[in-house]
């Protein structure tokens, strides 16, 4: 991903709702036969159930690429159920979480906000809901990590199609916040001391 100052705008890439959907497509089956079989009635029950799950997931999911989840503009972040925008200049650090549920596909992008700016980020409306069924979301920590911005998503593409590497997206967010912290400090007469600090703060990514 080269480095650009232009709006980066990214949407989710469709594996969650068909994964999904091959998955309760795989179950259904093996629970209707297991229903068959006297002897594992019970789990049935539990592949009838882990299928209708997937069915639920993969509907409300349905929609994804649609609409722009994310948004890299000249002064900030902008996430698709936020009032306003995560400025460069209140982001200290960034990382990119993976975790397993459908083949790993689902992930996290934290943004660390400096402490002292944390009350100035804008109102996200989430639902915590939605990280069961994989929908993105975007959200505030709370309590002693209300200096984190979590955005959970199953995959992203820019605009043009490409899918996003989460390193390279990464990397870019990292760039902007550096030029956002020098202009900040430069029209402030001070000097911005970029560091290796905020790769640092990169956690290795897996794909």
């Amino acid at each position: 991903m080269q480095h650009s100052l232009n709006d980066m705008s990214f949407s989710e890439r469709r594996r969650v709702p068909i994964g999904a959907l091959i998955a309760g497509l795989l179950l259904l089956p093996l629970a209707i036969q297991a229903l068959r079989t006297e002897t594992v009635g019970k789990f049935a029950y539990v592949l009838l159930l882990c299928s209708l799950y997937m069915f639920v997931a993969a509907f409300l999911n349905r929609k994804a690429g649609s609409t722009p989840l994310m948004i890299l503009k000249d002064e900030g972040v902008w996430f698709f159920n936020a009032d306003g925008l995560v400025p460069y200049t209140s982001i200290q650090a960034v990382e990119v979480e993976t975790y397993n549920t459908l083949k790993d596909i689902q992930r996290n992008l934290v943004l660390h906000i400096h402490a002292e700016k944390a009350d100035t980020l804008p109102h996200f409306n989430n639902n915590r809901w939605k990280l069961l069924f994989m929908m993105p979301d975007a959200r505030k920590g709370r309590g002693f990590r209300k200096h984190l911005v979590a955005f959970n998503y199953g995959g992203l593409r820019l605009t043009g199609g490409q899918n996003a590497d989460p390193d390279l997206l990464a990397e870019e967010i990292v760039y902007r916040i550096d030029k956002a912290h020098r202009e900040e400090e430069a029209r402030q007469g001070a000097i911005w001391v970029s560091s290796s600090s905020a790769n640092d703060a990169l956690s290795p990514v897996q794909s």
